[in-house]
């Protein structure tokens, strides 16, 4: 069983190996400089990736630092996208109820957001938990995971509800990210061929 460190250094290698083929193609007048930036900007989440699966394992570390700071993580990112488009939540109150209460509404609902993830996290991570190397441990959560990881990371830089091409480039990009993470952790555990 490779260690947590070990997937790092997986992550960062297979990191390394996209960032100096995005560097060669742009170089080579084939790559854009938004989507070298991109690939070099999305380290942290080619690392996310690299040690995510071992979520389900109670002594691993991505578990106890998951476990203690998921929830937070969740609740902030969850808050932030409601910051986002609290104007829109507001303005859909304000038309729908035609009182003054929409902006303070939207206020409570963002607010009611982040900690119904907090609670909801804090206490489902523990009970959710799958064993070791069963589902977490498939190029197809992996994949799963990293749709999720655009959806949020397009909800997060897409303010208008469109995304401009650099947007897209981004969000692509960290998708892709995440996903070459994942799937360094499957090959260093020797399970990508299943």
């Amino acid at each position: 069983m490779t260690d947590c460190e070990a997937h790092l250094r997986y992550g960062m290698s297979i990191h390394m190996v996209l960032v100096a083929i995005m560097t060669l193609g742009y170089v080579g007048g084939v790559v854009h400089l938004g989507i070298l930036a991109t690939a070099t900007s999305t380290l942290p989440l080619t690392l996310t990736g690299a040690v995510f699966p071992d979520l389900d394992h109670p002594s691993s570390i991505p578990y106890r630092y998951g476990k203690r700071f998921l929830p937070s993580l969740l609740a902030g990112v969850a808050v932030l996208v409601g910051l986002r488009y609290r104007i829109q939540i507001a303005a859909a109150l304000i038309e729908t109820n035609r009182s003054g209460f929409g902006t303070f509404l939207s206020g409570v609902i963002v607010a009611s957001l982040g900690w119904g993830t907090w609670i909801g996290t804090y206490g489902l991570f523990p009970v959710l938990r799958p064993p070791h190397r069963t589902v977490t441990h498939r190029l197809s959560a992996g994949v799963i995971a990293a749709l999720c990881v655009g959806a949020v990371v397009s909800l997060l830089v897409g303010g208008d509800g469109s995304l401009r091409p650099g947007e897209r480039v981004f969000v692509l990009g960290s998708s892709v990210a995440f996903l070459l993470g994942f799937a360094s952790h499957l090959a260093a555990d020797g399970l990508l061929h299943k």
